[in-house]
């Protein structure tokens, strides 16, 4: 019984890079022959086997059994997706109520370099959100409502709620939403230490925010300059990495400040009248959701940003540079262009790409500055992709040497980068 048949048309080699680099004549390439790889299945053995066909006894074919299973309902809590407080949509009264419920079994203490130091005593509690009851929910509210919060500040609640504040291309479209938590939290709690506090440890309580915001804020700008300035520094952009770490500092400062003072014209931004809720007040992860939708209302006054020289890039800039830089990163990472078509469409692509981007910029309101240096980078993106794809031809090539017979069914020539070029040009030129 004859089953299949496959036949690959055999490609069609061009001149190699090595070749182009190297301003070598143009050598035609000869065709591998056709190859066909043919199954047949017979009931029994057959003596006369003939070259690539493949005819098994009736003892070589087995039919296996319905593999048997138990259906069981998706669990909700793997599918829930795990972000940091700075990257939650929202921090709602429900959301304080289980966070400050869960700070009883925290485990209080520092790192000593690579060692964790207990600054409690008490015996450590382990607790799951999701086996919380309900009933154990409203008894601690009743409590919260009855006691409140403790007067101090939870510097180390803080801290926690700033771990993972940096930006990367896992997380870049979340960037200006992070801003924001950052600088809303710093707004809420200077509030609150002076009004608080006064004198000496007004003072001191000050200087443990400035700190920890210091920190905080350095390391988004950080993350941010070596995750997506230095994918623009390595695509030819001198400078990129600094001016966006300066732009991103300016960002954070610029909406601390305007947090701030939204709060100073706005001190009624939430208001909190019920008796068994005042305890929100001393919650300041809330306070800081509440400011934010508040002042969401009131874009003209949060949303003031001014540029430097130092600082060239605006909230809006950084956003788009950050998502444009993950889609090239991504595709020069796992390029999905598929190298056996032919070298002339890569370029006819590259070029509506091209295209896409100067469309992009023109509507989407950045700077000058940033247009130009995305158009700049565009030639040494096209070169990185090239290289790319080389590398997967290079795993072709290895194929094609431990089984020749595949020469034919794979590319194992490299990009013609000049029909490429050429190809990309036309295109532009004809657009």
């Amino acid at each position: 019984m004859f089953v299949g048949q496959i036949q690959a048309a055999p490609y069609m080699g061009k001149m190699g890079i090595s070749a182009v680099r190297a301003n070598l004549p143009f050598a035609s390439m000869q065709t591998t022959p056709t190859q066909y790889d043919r199954v047949e299945i017979g009931t029994h053995a057959q003596a006369d086997t003939r070259s690539g066909i493949y005819k098994p006894s009736s003892g070589q074919m087995q039919a296996m059994g319905s593999p048997s299973y138990t259906w069981t309902a998706p669990d909700s809590r793997l599918q829930a997706e795990l972000l940091p407080p700075s990257e939650q949509s929202s921090y709602t009264e429900e959301d304080a109520l289980l966070n400050q419920y869960m700070k009883q079994s925290r485990i209080d203490g520092y790192f000593d370099g690579d060692t964790f130091v207990r600054t409690s005593s008490e015996p450590v509690k382990l607790i799951l959100k999701n086996d919380i009851s309900k009933a154990d929910l409203e008894k601690f509210r009743g409590e919260l409502a009855e006691k409140g919060l403790e007067a101090d500040i939870d510097w180390q609640g803080v801290k926690e709620d700033f771990v993972q504040i940096g930006v990367g291309f896992d997380n870049i479209e979340r960037f200006e939403q992070k801003a924001d938590y950052l600088a809303s939290r710093y707004a809420v709690l200077k509030d609150r230490i002076q009004t608080q506090f006064t004198g000496e440890h007004q003072e001191a309580e000050l200087q443990k925010l400035e700190q920890i915001y210091t920190q905080a804020k350095e390391e988004m700008a950080n993350t941010y300059a070596e995750s997506i300035g230095g994918f623009f520094e390595d695509l030819g952009q001198s400078g990129a990495a600094e001016d966006m770490r300066n732009s991103v500092l300016a960002l954070v400062d610029q909406k601390a400040n305007a947090y701030t003072d939204y709060i100073e014209k706005n001190g009624d931004y939430v208001s909190i009248t019920d008796p068994d809720k005042q305890w929100l007040k001393h919650d300041d992860a809330y306070m800081a959701a509440q400011l934010r939708q508040s002042a969401g209302t009131s874009p003209a006054e949060t949303q003031k940003q001014s540029v430097n020289e130092q600082a060239p890039y605006d909230g809006n800039d950084l956003s788009f540079a950050g998502v444009y830089a993950k889609t090239l990163f991504q595709q020069l990472q796992r390029p999905t262009w598929n190298v056996n078509e032919s070298d002339v469409a890569l370029g006819q692509h590259l070029a509506e790409q091209y295209s896409a981007l100067k469309t992009s910029t023109g509507s989407a309101g950045i700077s000058e500055k940033l247009s130009n240096m995305l158009n700049s980078s565009f030639d040494p993106f096209v070169d990185r992709l090239m290289d790319s794809l080389d590398a997967l031809i290079d795993s072709n090539r290895k194929w094609a040497a431990e089984k020749p017979w595949m020469s034919g069914t794979i590319r194992t020539d490299y990009i013609d980068r000049e029909s490429v070029y050429h190809s990309f040009q036309n295109a532009i030129f004809k657009a």
